[in-house]
This record gives structure tokens, sequence and C-alpha cells, in this order.
């Protein structure tokens, strides 16, 4: 099954021949070195995980779980770090200017008054129209 690797790969390589010093010289108990495992897991997406933990003389599950959590710590970093918008709309339903009101009144003798209300009620417009149309004794 290692020989469906590509054994050109230099990283590949180097990673097998790290191992196999770490192994010669560690003392009984030893744990692997956290950069041989990240080195064997960046492998491990590459290649798939049972080529490379065959290739690598290590145990399947264990390659198996670091690159889980490999995986999902970068899928943490790459959701905790805001990515820059290029565009970004807001559409809160709103017209961007308020709509103004133009009430203009006049009577049978050609008097006209203009009132420009920024946002009014129609209830507003009615009660000023009959205030002002009605006449004072």
């Amino acid at each position: 099954m290692a020989s469906s690797l590509p054994l050109a790969d230099p990283q590949l390589a180097d990673t097998a021949a790290a191992l196999a010093a770490w192994r010669s010289i560690r003392a009984p108990g030893a744990r692997i070195p956290g950069d041989l495992w990240l080195r064997a897991t960046e492998l491990a997406g590459r290649y798939g995980v049972a080529k490379v933990a065959v290739a690598l003389k290590l145990d399947y599950t264990s390659l198996k779980h670091r690159l889980a959590a490999t995986a999902s710590s970068r899928a943490e970093r790459a959701r905790s770090t805001p990515q820059p918008a290029d565009f970004v709309e807001l559409n809160f339903g709103l017209p961007l200017a308020p709509p103004a009101c133009v009430l203009i009144l006049s009577d049978r003798h050609g008097h006209a008054l203009r009132i420009e209300l920024a946002q009014a009620a129609s209830s507003d417009i009615a009660g000023i129209a009959r205030s002002l149309w009605q006449t004072r004794p």
C-alpha cells in the first residue's frame, strides 16, 4: 500500500526519515513530538489516512483523530477570523429620504397657503386643513 504513495514527495521522505530518526533515539514510552504529528496530518490530508499511516508506520486511529482535530481547529479559526467584505448592502425597507408632504390650501379669493411637512400622518394633515378652513367670528 505504501507503494501507491508518491515516494518522490520530499515532504513524505523527510517525515519518514524524521520519524525513523526519532524512533532510534526515543526513550521507551515517549510520545511522538507534535511537529512530527503535524507533518503526518498534513500528508494524511493530502494522500489519505490509511496510506500515510502505513507509509510512516503510525497508528491509523491516532492519525485519524489528529487529522480531525486539525481540521476542526482550522474551521474554528476560519469562523473566528472575520473576512473583509467587498460590498455590504443594508436594506431596511425604508426610503432614503423621508417622504415630504406639501399642502397647498387656497380660498375662493385666490389666496394660497403652502405648508411643507417633513413627515405627517393623514390624520395630522386633515386636522391642520380643518383648523385653517374654519372661519372665526
